[in-house]
């Protein structure tokens, strides 16, 4: 994903893998907010929230119960677990073309 740096006013690469890892780590229900904060940059908010919304149809990320109006979270789901797995595997390892 291609996502705009507002400090910076360019545009940088995010990966799956950083942002599930970032899921990982955290092993709980994660805001958009916090994994912007973790991706140490100034990011355009919007494209993280359709990001993630990405991930969501993917059946990589799921919706937690909504207590609150406006509140959004987000934790890894099964398939997504099995997903960073499969990255993980694939370190070091060249893509044959």
């Amino acid at each position: 994903m291609r996502v705009y740096d507002n400090a910076r006013d360019r545009y940088f690469l995010v990966t799956k893998q950083l942002v599930l890892e970032i899921f990982a780590q955290r092993n709980n229900f994660t805001t958009p907010d916090q994994i912007c904060l973790a991706l140490k940059r100034s990011l355009d908010h919007r494209s993280v929230y359709s990001y993630l919304l990405r991930l969501k149809r993917q059946g990589l990320v799921e919706t937690g119960t909504n207590t609150r109006r406006g509140y959004l979270a987000y934790r890894l789901t099964e398939r997504g677990h099995a997903r960073l797995k499969y990255f993980r595997s694939r370190q070091g390892q060249r893509v044959p073309w």
